[in-house]
C-alpha cells in the first residue's frame, strides 16, 4: 500500500491518500467488518463512540495491515447468531446474498453507491443501486456517489438539503453535505483502490463538494463518500508501528462501526 499525506489537494487541510492494488490473489484480503459489534455488545444502543480504544482492539487482530472507517449500510447474513465475545474483525459478517429486502433500511437509494465484491478473490467495484445483482456478496453502502465512470455526479441542492446552523446530520441524511466535517471515501483508479481521508482536527474537514473535487484531481474513475466526523480514522501497520491520521481528543477512544480491513494473508 502506498500512503501519501497531502496538503495541496485541499488548501490548508491535510488529506491522506492510500492506494493499493484491487486484486486479491491469495497474498492479502480486504473484508468488511463491524468493530462495534465485536467490542461493544453490551453498550446501551451499541454506540460506537463508547468503549475501549481502537489500539486496544487492534492488539487482538491477527495479520491486520490496514483498517479504515467504512459506510453505514452494512448488509449481513444471520449476524446476530454470532457469539460476540469471540468475534474478530476478519470474521465474514459481510457475506450476504442479495434479497428482496436489501433496501430495508434505505428510504431512498437514488444517490447511494455500493462498494461490492462477488468473492474475496475478486476485485472490488463501486456501483449505483441499479447495478447491484445477486452475485454481490460483500456489500457496503453509503451516500452519495461522487464520481461515476470518471464523471462528477450531481450534488445539487436536492441532494444536499441544507440544515439549520448548529445542527449536524448523520451521513444517512445528506444535509451535512455543505458543512465541513472529517471525511472518508473510497475510489477506483487504473485497477487500484484509493482511500481518501480528510482530517478535521483544527482544520475543519471538508464539504462533499470539496471531497468530490479531490477525487477529480486524483483522476478517480469511481468515487464513493463513506462515513465521516469522529469516525473518520485509519490505522496502517508499516511493519514497525501503526500510522494514523490526527484524531480529535474527544474521538481518540472512539471505536469504529463498519470498517474495511486489509489483511496480510488470505483468510480461510
Amino acid at each position: 500500500m502506498h500512503i501519501e499525506k497531502s496538503v495541496t489537494l485541499l488548501p490548508n487541510r491535510t488529506v491522506w491518500v492510500m492506494e493499493t492494488p484491487n486484486r486479491f490473489d491469495g497474498d492479502y484480503t480486504l473484508l468488511i467488518s463491524k468493530v462495534s459489534e465485536a467490542i461493544l455488545p453490551n453498550t446501551v444502543g451499541n454506540h460506537v463512540g463508547e468503549g475501549a480504544s481502537m489500539e486496544v482492539f487492534l492488539r487482538h487482530q491477527k495479520d491486520t495491515r490496514f483498517i479504515i472507517n467504512g459506510g453505514f449500510s452494512h448488509y449481513r447474513k444471520d449476524f446476530y447468531d454470532w457469539t460476540h465475545n469471540t468475534f474478530h474483525v476478519g470474521d465474514p459478517v459481510g457475506v450476504v446474498k442479495i434479497r428482496e429486502h436489501l433496501f430495508e433500511d434505505i428510504t431512498d437509494p437514488t444517490h447511494y453507491g455500493f462498494f461490492v465484491q462477488e468473492d474475496k478473490h475478486k476485485p472490488w467495484s463501486i456501483v449505483p443501486h441499479t447495478e447491484l445483482n445477486k452475485h454481490h456478496k460483500y456489500i457496503l453502502g453509503c451516500t452519495p456517489l461522487l464520481i461515476r465512470n470518471s464523471k462528477a455526479c450531481d450534488l445539487s441542492a436536492c441532494v444536499m438539503e441544507p440544515v439549520e446552523d448548529g445542527v449536524v446530520n448523520p451521513p444517512s441524511y445528506l444535509g451535512h453535505g455543505k458543512q465541513r466535517h472529517p471525511r472518508t471515501a473510497v475510489g477506483i483508479r487504473e485497477g487500484n483502490l484509493v482511500f481518501v481521508l480528510v482530517e478535521g482536527t483544527n482544520e475543519g474537514g471538508c464539504t462533499l463538494e470539496e471531497l468530490q473535487d479531490i477525487g477529480v484531481q486524483l483522476g478517480l474513475e469511481q468515487f464513493l463518500n463513506l462515513d465521516g466526523g469522529g469516525s473518520s480514522q485509519f490505522r496502517y501497520w508499516d511493519g514497525q508501528q501503526w500510522i494514523s491520521n490526527a484524531v480529535d481528543a474527544k474521538d481518540q477512544h472512539r471505536v469504529l462501526g463498519h470498517v474495511l480491513v486489509l489483511f496480510d494473508a488470505a483468510l480461510k
